[in-house]
């Protein structure tokens, strides 16, 4: 198995107290980290770093842990701009924003959700999250959340079916049937 080296870690925060300076972040200086298989083996300081396959010098640099984000409606339709500006001049949210998205996702084909996801996801890695789980839920409908968790997999392995994210427009006064098809026909593999 091959084995990597970054050595010459200026700080490296690895949010474990025993580690370091015995801060509740675990700040190492002048550190090093082995990973084999993408996963942290060893952590410590530069002068004792194991031998390693491959080395990359961090130059000084700090590194801290990448950020997860356990909740995203990543694929979606048209866009949010309405409810996000309502919301910074006070007004009340009252899910009308979910109705908006629901419509332009069952009218997105594939690609283009493909391209606005790849678009957010690229957002949230420059914003330092490494890991996040796409919800469906944005669909509302057997072949909308079909298409938008096909689209969720292509991205990550994190994906959660959430068709009863809300009781769409068409089932207002049938919301016992839309239950009904969230738990059959939306189940179904």
């Amino acid at each position: 198995m091959s084995s990597t080296v970054v050595t010459g870690i200026g700080e490296l925060v690895t949010n474990d107290p025993t580690l370091g300076d015995g801060s509740l972040l675990g700040i190492v200086r002048d550190a090093a980290f082995v990973a084999e298989a993408g996963k942290i083996v060893w952590v410590g300081a530069a002068t004792e770093a194991p031998a390693s396959d491959q080395q990359i010098e961090a130059a000084g640099m700090s590194v801290i842990p990448g950020f997860v984000d356990s909740h995203t409606h990543a694929v979606f339709g048209g866009d949010r701009v309405g409810d996000f500006v309502g919301r910074m001049t006070g007004e009340k949210y009252a899910a009308g924003g979910i109705k908006t998205t629901v419509t332009a996702t069952r009218e997105a084909g594939l690609e283009k959700l493909r391209e606005h996801t790849a678009g957010i996801l690229g957002e949230l890695r420059a914003g330092g999250i490494t890991t996040f789980e796409i919800k469906s839920g944005y669909g509302l409908d057997v072949l909308s959340e079909a298409k938008i968790l096909d689209v969720a997999n292509e991205f990550t392995q994190e994906v959660t079916f959430l068709g009863a994210h809300v009781v769409p427009a068409e089932f207002a006064s049938e919301r016992e049937q839309y239950v009904s098809l969230v738990i059959g026909e939306m189940l179904d593999p």
